[in-house]
């Protein structure tokens, strides 16, 4: 869908009532070129509107789509110039880039292109929400909430996983005569902001600045490209600043603005407002042990040695070997032990029982004769008597 070329739809309340809603539903929507109605003086875009004359309430803007692109001046606003209060401009999208400014209008003007909800009257102003996965504004774009008129502006509210600001890129929120003006920034991912770019609450006259909260895991910015983050008043309370990060990088606190990238809760005239940043991350001292006030007394641990220690060693294999001081027992902390079955090692083989050999027994001769080579033999007769074997303990079978 694309409203561009001076298109519009638009909601407007002229007498008594309320203005209706806006509903869009589409994959991909396109603002862009916007023209000047040359009869109701009006911009054309997507708008709501309580016109100057009117009484009664705005109409909200509720927009889902994949992606959305507002370029070249290209306006979503929701505004309130009657007797009451402004619509809010939801947004359900998961693509948002804002880019660009329009060229002249028929009055000279030079719009940036935004997505705003704004009023001009003592009637409280409506809010901008934002549930986005990617959210890009750059080249002067801009999202805005704002009452130039006495009453309370509305608050900025963005659930992202990454915002993008560059090149003169802002979040603004701005309040004349009453309060709130807020800005809420949730980002999984990171908040970038590039050359100049802004995240700004301004409280002009009597009223408080209107307060910044970013929780997002990096807030990013060069520090020599002068983006800043912003809550600040002029007689009233500067706005506080609440950010909650794993890693802030290239921001620093300052009481005033400067040329570098600057974080600031300042009040020309009045109270400034706080800043306050926490830092959640890994803690650098988990997993430390803390030391024991009170040491081993050494004299106590070593003992007096021999006077000859020439073959004397001392030798520690691996862990376990020494328990942490003298006094205390060995744990049993082994780092290996073999826990094999080692049954099927074992190799024993059958043993049989023998029966011991019998020593020979001499016999006295009892007779002599001469061979044939004419020596001299003893005879002896062998006993009939059979000593009977008798078994060992090395004979018997083992168990």
């Amino acid at each position: 869908m694309r409203v561009t070329d001076g298109g519009a739809i638009a909601s407007e309340l002229s007498g008594t009532g309320n203005a209706g809603n806006i509903v869009i539903q589409a994959q991909n929507v396109e603002v862009s070129k916007p023209k000047l109605d040359s009869f109701s003086n009006t911009v054309s875009g997507i708008t709501v509107a309580v016109n100057k004359n009117a009484v009664g309430g705005g109409g909200n803007i509720n927009l889902r789509a994949e992606r959305l692109r507002v370029l070249q001046g290209g306006q979503i606003t929701s505004s309130s110039s009657g007797q009451g209060s402004a619509g809010s401009v939801n947004l359900r999208v998961n693509d948002i880039d804002v880019q660009g400014r329009s060229e002249a209008l028929r009055d000279g003007r030079i719009l940036p292109s935004s997505i705003t909800a704004s009023a001009a009257n003592n009637f409280t102003a409506r809010s901008v929400n934002i549930n986005t996965r990617k959210l890009s504004v750059r080249d002067g774009a801009e999202i805005t909430v704002s009452n130039l008129g006495s009453g309370d502006a509305g608050n900025l509210n963005i659930n992202a996983r990454q915002i993008f600001l560059d090149n003169g890129g802002s979040l603004r929120a701005e309040v004349n005569g009453g309060s709130r003006g807020n800005i809420r920034l949730n980002a999984s991912d990171f908040v970038l902001l590039r050359n100049g770019s802004s995240i700004v609450t301004n409280a002009r006259g009597t009223s408080t600045g209107g307060n910044i909260n970013i929780s997002a895991e990096s807030i990013i910015a060069v520090p020599t490209e002068n983006s800043d983050i912003e809550a600040n008043a002029i007689l009233g309370q500067g706005g506080n600043i609440q950010i909650t990060t794993q890693g802030l990088l290239g921001l620093q606190f300052r009481d005033q603005l400067t040329p570098n990238s600057d974080i600031t809760a300042s009040s020309q005239f009045g109270l400034s407002g706080t800043v306050q940043v926490n830092t959640v991350g890994v803690d650098p001292n988990a997993g430390l042990l803390e030391l024991p006030a009170n040491f081993t007394d050494q004299s106590k641990q070593i003992a007096s040695g021999c006077a000859d220690t020439s073959s004397s060693s001392f030798i520690a294999t691996g862990r376990g070997g020494i328990p942490q001081n003298p006094m205390q027992e060995v744990k049993s902390d082994r780092t290996w032990s073999d826990i094999r079955n080692l049954t099927a090692f074992q190799n024993t083989s059958q043993i049989q029982a023998q029966a011991p050999t019998q020593p020979q027994i001499p016999i006295q001769a009892t007779s002599w004769q001469r061979n044939a080579q004419g020596q001299i033999e003893l005879i002896a007769q062998q006993s009939p008597t059979q000593t009977k074997q008798i078994l060992t303990c090395a004979a018997m079978p083992q168990s």
